[in-house]
């Protein structure tokens, strides 16, 4: 017995959507780490660089108008687009992610952005043709189905309007890394267990959440005799050690579809085109590595002068599907 079958058949794991599985039970959704919302901007960070290429890549291809983001976490883009647009709408399914967004927007005294909870698979609470350009950032194929996300999506964007889709798909997991495993605790004294199995050919993804009722370390003790977690140390034995401080075993299946799925669909639920494009992030990041230290600028207003007319360039240039790139559907 390995360790997804244990699970299934000791835990009886039930099913729940992933805002219930995961994304609620998160404090922060990227761990404290972005950027201007968390952290100071740091010029001198190829990562901060990366992370800005991103967000000048939703504004260069959604625009800056009345905007939608779907699905954004703890306000990434919303927050760091919003300085640059008339209105950012947030949208997620998980309700603690709904306050953490306003939570973070008052913070930074962002006013022109607000959140809206709309559980898992419900239709978006807008009119046709409501918004000027849509951003999702890793957030459509975390939803039931993401083809009938990808439809609404198209409903409420209006004609001539753009979407940007930065989307995790599995191409990148081949040669060892089909199996995951992450833990962190919500709470003290509580720590969630998250098992991802995926199935690359099927451009499926399933998720086990375990949460027990013990501090990160000391579950670590039970599990793996001390060491992280991970694909290459959990074990039905572990988790047998562990078993008595369960306190809930969920799961969800995910759709991840690859880049050709989202083009095929994009004709299929009305869009006029849809393409594949290279990164504004990861130009970014080349290009810090391209620069040396003393010729990077050095504060955040230099870096945005450097990279928008790179990223503007980059984002039209058309990328191969295999890459899995960032996609722009036009209505």
């Amino acid at each position: 017995m390995n360790v997804f079958e244990y699970i299934v058949e000791e835990f009886h794991p039930r099913a729940v959507t992933s805002d219930e599985g995961l994304f609620q039970r998160q404090e922060s959704q990227a761990a404290f780490s972005l950027p201007v919302v968390h952290l100071p901007f740091d010029a001198a960070n190829p990562a901060h660089w990366l992370d800005r290429g991103c967000i000048l890549d939703f504004l260069t291809t959604a625009g800056s108008g009345n905007l939608l983001d779907f699905g954004p976490g703890d306000g990434w883009p919303s927050l760091l687009v919003a300085p640059f647009a008339r209105h950012v709408t947030g949208v997620d399914a998980a309700p603690r992610r709904v306050a953490v967004c306003e939570a973070n927007a008052r913070r930074l005294g962002v006013d022109n952005f607000r959140c809206v909870h709309v559980p898992a698979g419900r239709p978006l609470p807008f009119p046709d043709n409501s918004f000027d350009g849509i951003m999702a950032a890793s957030s459509v194929e975390q939803t039931p189905d993401p083809r009938a996300t990808l439809r609404e999506l198209h409903r409420v964007l209006k004609p001539g309007g753009r979407l940007r889709l930065h989307y995790e798909g599995l191409s990148r997991y081949r040669g060892g890394k089909e199996v995951e495993v992450d833990a962190w605790e919500s709470e003290p004294g509580v720590t969630q267990l998250v098992i991802i199995q995926r199935t690359i050919e099927k451009e499926q993804a399933t998720y086990y959440g375990l949460q027990f009722r013990l501090p990160l370390g000391e579950l670590a003790g039970h599990l793996t005799g001390g060491t992280a977690p991970g694909a290459g140390t959990l074990t039905v034995a572990g988790l047998e050690r562990a078993r008595p401080w369960l306190t809930d075993a969920v799961y969800w299946v995910l759709a991840h579809p690859s880049c050709r799925t989202w083009l095929r669909w994009a004709g299929e639920v009305g869009f006029t085109c849809a393409r594949a494009t290279h990164s504004g992030g990861r130009a970014a990041r080349r290009v810090f590595d391209a620069i040396p230290a003393g010729g990077r600028p050095a504060d955040l207003e230099g870096v945005d002068r450097l990279l928008r007319p790179l990223v503007t360039a980059c984002v039209e240039l058309e990328a191969p599907p295999e890459l899995d790139a960032p996609i722009t559907f036009v209505k």
